[in-house]
């Protein structure tokens, strides 16, 4: 059985699509845990109409919004079915996705089973195909099962990290503890699946569509405001886990640091609107004192990031050592 969670917040106008792209799915064993983050709109009353249509519907309330991370952990922790699913209220699934993915995971005994999505773009309503995982990375992996020691480092990083193109055994999650950011954190989903591939002892992939993505106005990927300072604290997150786990630091470290100065740092400040910056520019340096004071880190910082991206953020001026 699978455990379908959906997190819900003002998604009325897509709702219908994406409950109906669940209960259609040729696979029939299966329970829909909605999770209603404090949404104003008519979601809570649509989701009551179905779960008192069909007995596999399950619906929580959070009392005030907490976020897609705090949502799922709550349907985590009550989830039944051998595997897990996650799927956005928004989002929607190709009618034989249960179908294809059980079949793959039960005859490899995965821990996790990732595939593609396509994307559909709700301003124009077209479609479009979306892959996190080249055609180099696809060709080797395919059909194959691994763990995170087989990949090219410096393709961890680049993956997909999104909670909803992969299937995931709930056995494994229970029993390494996985779980998301319990705040109310925009890319919540970066620590769960870093943690999630580097502790998954039987992974594999199909390149096959299964998941519908729509793409619209006011989705995450657009964001420009104080929700991108989210990353900063993100950054920490990641970092602290990779780190305590040594052997994990070591071996990822330059992809780690490449990372998380790059994309959590100095990409997102560009994306930040300008009245935001200066703010933003701050708490990166406190989290760059951080990172050398607490981890020692400082060698490791000047000697794989950028030095365009460290004298960006002024990093000769914090006096960072590893004492």
């Amino acid at each position: 059985m699978i455990s379908v969670i959906i997190p819900i917040y003002n998604v009325e106008q897509y709702l219908f699509v994406c409950l109906n792209s669940v209960l259609r799915q040729i696979y029939q064993d299966f329970k829909i845990i909605f999770i209603n983050d404090a949404s104003s709109d008519s979601s809570p009353d649509i989701l009551n109409y179905f779960s008192k249509k069909d007995s596999r519907i399950k619906v929580l309330a959070n009392e005030i919004n907490r976020g897609p991370g705090f949502s799922r952990n709550r349907g985590l922790d009550i989830a039944k079915g051998k595997y897990i699913s996650f799927l956005d209220g928004d989002d929607f699934l190709s009618p034989n996705a249960f179908e294809i993915l059980i079949e793959k995971a039960e005859m490899d005994n995965l821990d996790l089973l990732m595939f593609k999505n396509i994307v559909f773009y709700q301003k124009n309503q077209d479609f479009g195909m979306e892959s996190y995982y080249d055609m180099k990375f696809m060709g080797r992996f395919e059909n194959q099962v691994f763990n995170h020691w087989d990949l090219d480092k410096t393709k961890l990083f680049v993956m997909s990290n999104a909670p909803w193109n992969k299937l995931y055994l709930k056995s494994f999650l229970d029993e390494n503890g996985i779980r998301f950011p319990n705040e109310n954190l925009i890319h919540e989903d970066n620590p769960f699946f870093y943690e999630v591939i580097t502790s998954a002892d039987r992974i594999s992939i199909i390149s096959t569509y299964l998941h519908n993505r729509r793409r619209r106005q006011g989705s995450i990927m657009t964001l420009t405001n104080e929700r991108l300072f989210d990353n900063i604290e993100i950054a920490k997150i990641v970092f602290d886990y990779f780190f305590k786990k040594h052997e994990l630091y070591e071996y990822y470290k330059k992809e780690l640091l490449t990372y998380i100065f790059r994309t959590l740092f100095y990409v997102k400040y560009h994306q930040i609107d300008d009245n935001l910056k200066e703010e933003f520019f701050g708490k990166v340096q406190n989290v760059c004192k951080v990172f050398c004071e607490k981890y020692g880190i400082y060698n490791d910082i000047i000697e794989i990031v950028n030095p365009d991206i460290l004298e960006f953020f002024k990093f000769d001026e914090l006096r960072c050592d590893d004492d």
